[in-house]
């Protein structure tokens, strides 16, 4: 069908694991699914991976992006509005160890699995919208870590 993924490009977003919602603190798998959005993974301060969709299924995680991509979200850890969860993503040191090196790992399997060799932040693809995962996020070490073999 339509919603079959044919994964090119691997996206990384950060989000709030507990996201302010019509009044209530939700966490981030049911604020996706209240919003009509999706992700393949989320990954947790202390590591978890949390599966969203199957790799073969489309995920709406990327405006544009969403048949030819994988996309994993890194929870900012904590209850978060909009204006909090930016500032948090914007400071260093939010992603844990744990989330680094359980990022590292189903990204470095994602590219050898689909043959991907382009991974990108949510904020290279959609500069106008998006800010994630932040300027707090690793990405150099990020890269240099799931390229080494």
């Amino acid at each position: 069908g339509s919603s079959r993924n044919r994964p090119k490009r691997i996206v990384i977003h950060a989000m709030g694991h507990y996201i302010l919602h019509d009044g209530t603190f939700k966490a981030a798998a049911s604020f996706l699914d209240d919003v009509g959005l999706s992700a393949h993974a989320l990954i947790a301060f202390g590591g978890e991976v949390i599966r969203c969709r199957h790799d073969t299924e489309g995920a709406y995680h990327a405006k544009g992006h969403n048949t030819d991509t994988l996309g994993v979200e890194f929870l900012v850890p904590g209850q978060h509005d909009y204006t909090s969860f930016v500032r948090a993503m914007d400071t260093p040191g939010w992603v844990s160890a744990f989330a680094f090196a359980a990022g590292v790992e189903l990204v470095r399997g994602w590219c050898e699995q689909h043959d991907i060799r382009q991974i990108v932040r949510h904020s290279d693809i959609d500069p106008t919208r998006k800010r994630d995962p932040g300027k707090g996020f690793p990405w150099d070490r990020f890269i240099e870590a799931v390229d080494r073999v």
